[in-house]
């Protein structure tokens, strides 16, 4: 180990960005804004992360990477590993490491880095990226936003936030004020309280066997929830 390298130093001696890179205030790698103009959101389906395979990509399919942090460390250690099964995806989200409230400082800045670092890399060897965006209490709003472009669509889930939705919405309103996302892909039901325009995949839709017959039934659709005035 190198001696007398800042947190962030250590990450960029250890795991320098692959291709080019800008960082934000706070030293976060930025994942550019995602364009994705040209894909049929209407038709988009979605599957998770451990179900990608060869088999199951095509240009209508985004991957979405809600799992445990002991798979998603995989990407990590090997992160272009699957950059060729990610390109045939219509596109892929970044790591949803574990963020929850009460947790240290180093290790949410940690998460956002691993997410936000792999996001940058995926996107310089061509794979359409959005971000994966958690959060927990104000205090970790600064880091939990940053490394996002403004204007970039974003995925977000609400599962395991019904005991909490207060905690999440307020964070939800801080995420749309300071990123403005044109579009919020949900994973997990929709919060009364959220506004913006969605996609909404319940966690059946993305992830049960027969997910091509409810995809056919219209649940990916785009809708939008105005706020009240």
């Amino acid at each position: 180990m190198i001696k007398g390298l800042s947190e962030y130093e250590k990450f960029k001696v250890m795991r320098p960005i692959i291709g080019p890179c800008q960082y934000d205030a706070f030293k976060m790698p930025i994942i550019r804004k995602t364009d994705m103009s040209g894909i049929d959101l209407d038709k988009l389906r979605a599957i998770g992360v451990k179900s990608a395979s060869p088999r199951t990509s095509d240009k209508n399919t985004l991957v979405l990477m809600h799992a445990y942090d002991k798979y998603l460390l995989r990407l990590w250690n090997d992160p272009l590993k699957k950059v060729a099964l990610f390109q045939g995806f219509a596109a892929v989200g970044t790591p949803d490491f574990s963020i929850y409230p009460g947790m240290n400082e180093n290790d949410i800045r940690n998460s956002i880095y691993m997410s936000r670092w792999l996001g940058v890399t995926w996107q310089n060897y061509n794979c359409i990226v959005v971000p994966t965006l958690g959060w927990a209490l104000p205090d970790t709003y600064d880091i939990c936003f940053s490394g996002v472009e403004y204007g970039s669509p974003v995925i977000i889930s609400t599962i395991g936030c019904d005991d909490h939705q207060d905690i999440f919405l307020d964070g939800f309103k801080e995420m749309r004020a300071r990123i403005n996302p044109p579009l919020i892909i949900v994973f997990g039901k929709m919060i009364p309280g959220m506004t913006g325009t969605f996609i909404n995949f319940k966690y059946t839709d993305s992830f049960c066997q027969k997910y091509r017959q409810l995809e056919i039934e219209g649940l990916s659709k785009v809708f939008t929830i105005e706020e009240v005035a």
